[in-house]
């Protein structure tokens, strides 16, 4: 009896399903599981707790990458991989928790926001340090790009309002003039974040609002509310790739599109398992990021409210399935490297095995997009290097009419033998499951020899740390009928 992998619905019975509540450390790929790669950090550590993150590629096809601490700003040098304070001249910056830093990028400028601060701007090929963003912009903790448009929100001045640059000019702010101007909006809380594109989706907190670009009217953008009593309970949570968007709100995951339409993404499948293990402040710090390269979003989750995030969320929009990681980061992002060698790194170490950090990761492809992180040791890394620990657990099979199965044997539909297979019985469903001994599978066959005898079974497979492996497609399992009592 084979028993294909299941999709992952925690939120569900998993009877005789097609669902499992049993995964950890996997990614979901067509007809099986593969191998989700670990952290590995990449660069010496950061001064101070990071709180606001960039990397960028500018016109000239030269990456960069920026972070900003609750103090100052630093740009990753390419040549050590230390860190250069590119700070304003004798400034000291008064981001916090509370206030981090949202950057990006319009050209070559590199803009930083938080709502304790002046807006900061970094001119790639020109400026040295960031400088006062000029044009007098208010101050915010949200930056969005607008097609040929800066878009400011969760203003200090006033946090139902989003603000817009002039057109094609990141330092003009005089509403009224070069189609610089800005929209208050009556209801719907706060504005926490919007889409990226020419016509942005502007989520505020219990609202939904659609903004369409008229060039030549009065007006520059118009506002339709499409949505009321649905919006983003954590602006960080807002993710976003293009026109197409994502975000939590209160119990739940979404995704948004072009044309506004919302779908619920956890419901039935993740959110009533994963928010009932949340407070509320830790769901107003949902943080989510699009995968750079593949159909994937990821929000990490800290359960305890200590700043570290303890899991990740995992979404392919393509498949329509989750999956869950354990982590330890400060936050998520998309980043590119520029490439590295050891001529270039004389002044660190002439030894690649002397480095605090591995030269020979795929991270360190130039130009290679990978999922991105800050460690609790304030050190940048990438989700880049061998697999985890990975566990796949099936469905749960029995006879509610009574009859007992016995197994006497399983081989798990797995690319490797690194693995052992578990197997969870119970002769009643308010019982729990006992779990046997788990064991490797035979050198010579690859079947794992396991007697159960038990009216309920599922079987568990865990593929070690560091292995190379491929594909989990699923367990067959040798089972005959026992009776029944």
């Amino acid at each position: 009896m084979l028993i294909n992998i299941a999709e992952y619905r925690p939120d569900v019975a998993d009877l005789n399903t097609d669902f499992t509540d049993d995964l950890l450390n996997v990614l979901a790929a067509n007809g099986s599981y593969i191998p989700a790669p670990a952290f590995e950090a990449l660069t010496s550590a950061l001064p101070a707790r990071p709180n606001g993150w960039l990397s960028v590629k500018s016109l000239d096809g030269t990456i960069r990458f920026f972070v900003g601490t609750d103090t100052k700003l630093y740009l990753l040098d390419n040549t050590d991989l230390g860190w250069d304070d590119v700070s304003k001249a004798a400034t000291t910056y008064s981001a916090t928790e509370d206030a981090p830093w949202s950057m990006k990028a319009f050209g070559n400028f590199v803009i930083a926001v938080n709502q304790n601060d002046d807006p900061q701007v970094y001119e790639i090929g020109t400026d040295i340090l960031f400088r006062d963003l000029a044009g007098s912009p208010p101050r915010a903790g949200g930056i969005a790009i607008w097609g040929d448009f800066v878009a400011l929100m969760r203003l200090t001045s006033n946090q139902n309002r989003v603000q817009w640059s002039g057109l094609n000019d990141c330092e003009f702010w005089t509403p009224g003039s070069n189609n610089s101007d800005y929209q208050d909006f009556p209801d719907g809380g706060q504005v926490q974040g919007s889409t990226e594109a020419t016509n942005p989706i502007v989520l505020l907190e219990s609202a939904i609002q659609r903004a369409t670009f008229v060039p030549g009217s009065v007006e520059i953008f118009t506002f339709q509310k499409i949505h009321d009593k649905r919006g983003a309970k954590s602006p960080y949570s807002i993710a976003t790739r293009g026109d197409l968007g994502f975000f939590a709100d209160e119990g739940g995951f979404f995704q948004i599109s072009p044309d506004g339409t919302v779908a619920p993404i956890g419901f039935e499948k993740v959110d009533r398992t994963f928010f009932r293990r949340m407070a509320v402040s830790s769901i107003s710090r949902i943080a989510g990021a699009v995968d750079p390269f593949y159909s994937r979003v990821y929000w990490v989750l800290d359960y305890d409210g200590d700043g570290v995030f303890d899991q990740m969320l995992v979404y392919d929009w393509q498949l329509e399935w989750w999956t869950v990681i354990d982590t330890a980061v400060l936050g998520i992002f998309a980043f590119a490297t520029s490439g590295y060698t050891l001529d270039g790194l004389d002044a660190v170490s002439s030894s690649l095995d002397a480095l605090p950090f591995p030269l020979d990761s795929k991270a360190w492809q130039g130009g290679a997009p990978v999922l991105g992180a800050f460690d609790e040791s304030f050190r940048l890394g990438a989700f880049s290097g061998v697999s985890l620990e990975a566990l796949v657990g099936t469905p749960e099979i029995g006879d509610t009419a009574g009859t007992v199965m016995r197994t006497s044997s399983t081989y798990p539909v797995v690319d490797t033998d690194q693995l052992f297979v578990s197997v969870g019985v119970r002769m009643r469903r308010q019982d729990n499951t006992v779990w046997l001994p788990e064991q490797a599978p035979s050198a010579n066959t690859g079947r794992v020899r396991k007697r159960s005898r038990a009216r309920f079974h599922r079987f568990r497979i865990r593929v070690l740390a560091n292995t190379i492996w491929n594909n989990i497609k699923g367990i067959d399992v040798d089972s005959s009928e026992a009776g029944s009592r």
